[in-house]
């Protein structure tokens, strides 16, 4: 379990990585994990199909706190990293709407130092506002942090979160072990 700066205790439902290909050479850049607010999730979530599109549709619907966590494997310029959430995040806005956040959140990394070891919770409230910052390696005392950027926009979030747990998901890893892991929470 885990907490964050707001809501209650979070279930770890594992995590995916996140591999840039070059040429013929994939590249791991970071791996995330998805945690969900374990008891509004536990008693909220409808898994009556089993599959992964639909308890990851499932999870990305849900009202309840969701959290991707980012840990950075390799250290990265702010405008790569900006130039690679973008490139998919940019297609969801079309499709959810929340695009005229769009520079907000991009301008936010710019300044920001993106290394390994990096932590980037991008924290989706049951309100519908994301809330995100980048920490230092090594920081994991999230219930005292304070985020450097809010965006009051749940279509924003949808289209966000919809990268990592949609059919396309750019780790899929991560979706099949964030499927498991939600299945055995409710069932708990």
């Amino acid at each position: 379990m885990q907490s964050f700066w707001e809501g209650g205790e979070c279930a770890n439902l594992g995590f995916g990585t996140r591999t840039k290909k070059i040429g013929f050479v994939g590249f791991k850049v970071y791996n995330i994990a998805l945690y969900v607010e374990a008891n509004p999730a536990k008693a909220t979530l409808q898994l009556s199909d089993p599959s992964t599109d639909s308890v990851c549709s499932a999870l990305l619907n849900g009202q309840f706190q969701k959290v991707l966590q980012i840990h950075m494997l390799r250290d990265v310029t702010s405008t790569q990293f900006k130039d690679g959430l973008r490139e998919n995040l940019v297609p969801n806005l079309k499709k959810y709407g929340g695009d005229e956040h769009l520079e907000t959140f991009m301008d936010f990394f710019s300044d920001k130092k993106i290394g390994k070891g990096s932590e980037i919770p991008l924290l989706w409230s049951a309100g519908g506002e994301l809330s995100t910052d980048v920490f230092s390696a090594g920081f994991s005392r999230f219930t005292k942090a304070k985020p450097g950027l809010r965006i009051p926009s749940d279509a924003f979030c949808k289209a966000l979160f919809d990268i990592f747990l949609s059919p396309q998901s750019i780790v899929q890893d991560g979706r099949k072990k964030w499927t498991a892991s939600a299945i055995d929470l409710v069932e708990q």
